[in-house]
């Protein structure tokens, strides 16, 4: 296929550069809502790594960055951000450069670029505080320029400057150049330029040394090694295979890496298109593009939690875009052939190849652009609900109060809720014995019902897709109302539009330490179908029995009227029936006995 003319592709280079860039402005998100995006505003005001202001090992030049931008943007939010969307805009550019490098012809580049930066995680981390966008940029920098270096000098020491800039950000990524500086660093040595290759080499310990010893200098060098010791242990214990109890099965991880953003149909084509190009396309280009990008999908696969994949995956998914793009080529070169053996369609034959890699790329991009711009409405348009939780707390908790902050929220409290005394409690069970509790505010991940709560809720519609899967519920409420649910119970659950909890044949309910009169309300459903029988339930509140029924339908609900005298109480719900849906052939090894759909606790007259 003939390549157009150099003046057509700089101005098609242009006009897309431009457009992309533009469509970068679209999904900013309003507030910070990841726990790492919070952290790294606490670090663009006081940097210091054994705190996890930003977490092991530092992420020095985002930092960096970010306090630059910081001199002219109004928040450390907005800092980070402007760093993001300005490094989103080279997204374009920098994956044509490396289609180039790698050998691909103008148009299957130009595909490759678009559909890259029209995938829903690249599209939507661009105009977030994360650290995934620099990273992914410097990488696949790095990674063009040292495919593309041949025996260049020049190109290697800038390949190599890139690399270790991008080293700066996230070193864990740094798998994925290791093929090209290999490569790279051979071509030179062939080409006996070993001080080049010594000088490159040697500029990437240097980058990396100063960087983070810089890093260290600011936080304390013991302090430093301590941190980044025990963080590495804790990932290899939270996300590895180490930690299988945590992690979905094998296959599950696999389709998750796959697919990061569950986009379904969109991205089995692209799997699919991928596939062919492993086994279709050019030989040498396939096996460099599986020495680059397959050492980093599988050590995310084996190290790394899948949950976390829709941002792990911008490092590998290139590669998976740049096999997908040899496999259309190689199935429009095999139309063409065939086109070309027919007398009606041998007129044509020579178009069909630029007719399907553009059709194919207008499809899936089209396809994946729709598909993901309902999901940065609620981002872009409303602030996250442990940023919006924490600003209310700020806003409405008296200067006096004691803010006990639930350990899964403690960024935001301590970010955002300035000027109080704060008490992070890693149990709810902590908030009442406390003797602050009576002026206290608590504040925790998740929904809650009751007297003087405050909610916050994001739908979890299209962006549950696209995001690691946390953070979507907050709440706070006074110290003095906090309900903690005890022994027996299991995590909160939720379908979208019904939300419930779990709790065995023997559960616990701890109340605060409240005077006069108050109601708990208990609304649950009990396993009539799987038990087969009437579910006898019993409560008691610090040993009396104060209530017993049979349950003979499956909702009940039921009112515990209380007379408080400034101690928690403990209620205790016994159920005689229980079954494990894994006993009946199921899946889930728990023992269910009562599932608690609503509850509230409040103040009567």
């Amino acid at each position: 296929m003939t390549e157009p003319s150099p003046r057509l592709q700089r101005i098609v280079l242009s006009i897309l550069t431009v457009g992309v860039a533009a469509s970068r402005l679209v999904p900013l998100s309003k507030t910070p809502w990841d726990w790492d995006e919070v952290l790294f505003c606490m670090a663009v005001g006081e940097y210091d790594v054994a705190a996890h202001q930003p977490h092991p090992a530092g992420f020095p030049l985002f930092i960096l960055l970010a306090r630059i931008a910081r001199l002219f943007a109004d928040t450390d939010f907005h800092a980070l951000q402007t760093v993001n969307v300005i490094v989103s805009m080279c997204v374009f550019p920098v994956m044509y450069w490396l289609a180039r490098a790698f050998r691909f012809d103008f148009l299957p580049a130009v595909g490759a670029a678009v559909l890259f930066s029209f995938l829903p995680n690249v599209w939507f981390y661009g105009g977030t505080a994360f650290s995934d966008p620099l990273a992914m940029v410097l990488f696949l920098a790095a990674v063009a320029a040292y495919i593309g270096a041949g025996e260049d000098s020049r190109r290697y020491l800038l390949a190599s400057v890139l690399f270790g800039a991008a080293l700066l950000v996230r070193p864990q990524n740094g798998l994925v150049a290791v093929f090209p500086w290999t490569i790279a660093t051979v071509r030179l040595v062939r080409a006996k330029k070993l001080r080049a290759a010594v000088a490159g080499t040697v500029a990437v310990a240097l980058i990396v040394g100063i960087g983070y010893g810089l890093a260290a200098w600011a936080t304390g060098f013991e302090r430093y090694a301590d941190a980044v010791v025990h963080h590495a242990g804790f990932v290899t214990r939270a996300d590895s295979v180490v930690a299988d109890e945590y992690r979905p099965p094998l296959l599950d991880a696999l389709r998750l890496q796959l697919d990061p953003y569950d986009a379904g149909k969109a991205s089995l084509l692209l799997n699919i298109l991928a596939a062919a190009g492993i086994v279709l396309g050019r030989r040498r280009v396939v096996a460099e593009l599986l020495l680059t990008f397959a050492p980093f999908f599988l050590f995310t696969f084996l190290a790394a939690n899948p949950l976390g994949s829709t941002r792990f995956s911008l490092i590998y998914l290139p590669g998976i875009v740049l096999l997908a793009m040899e496999g259309t080529t190689a199935l429009a070169r095999l139309a063409e052939k065939l086109a070309s053996r027919s007398g009606k369609l041998s007129g044509v034959a020579a178009r069909i190849p630029a007719i399907v890699q553009i059709g194919m790329v207008a499809i899936l991009a089209g396809r994946f652009a729709t598909w993901v711009l309902p999901a940065f409405e609620s981002p872009r348009t409303a602030a996250a609900p442990p940023t919006a939780a924490a600003q209310w707390l700020d806003r409405h908790a008296p200067r006096d109060a004691t803010i006990f902050l639930d350990h899964n929220i403690w960024p935001w409290a301590r970010y955002y809720v300035r000027g109080r005394k704060q008490v992070m409690v890693f149990d709810p069970k902590e908030v009442a014995p406390h003797p602050d509790a009576r002026k206290g505010w608590y504040i925790s991940m998740g929904t809650t019902e009751g007297e003087g709560a405050a909610s916050f809720v994001r739908p979890r519609d299209r962006i549950w897709n696209v995001v690691v899967q946390r953070s979507f519920e907050a709440y706070v409420r006074p110290a003095t109302s906090v309900v903690a649910f005890g022994t027996g119970w299991y995590a909160p659950e939720w379908d979208g539009v019904n939300r419930w909890r779990w709790g065995a044949g023997r559960t616990t309910v701890h109340l605060p330490p409240v005077t006069g009169r108050h109601e708990l309300r208990l609304q649950f459903d009990v396993p009539l179908d799987a038990v087969g029988k009437p579910v006898h339930v019993r409560l008691f509140v610090d040993g009396v029995l104060r209530e017993e029924l049979a349950a003979k339908e499956k909702g009940n609900d039921v009112r515990l009227l209380l007379d408080c005298h400034g101690r928690s109480q403990e209620v205790v719900i016994a159920a005689s029936q229980s079954f494990v849906p894994a006993r009946a052939g199921g899946d889930d090894p728990r023992e269910l006995a009562v599932m608690l759909r609503g509850w509230s606790w409040r103040r009567v007259a």
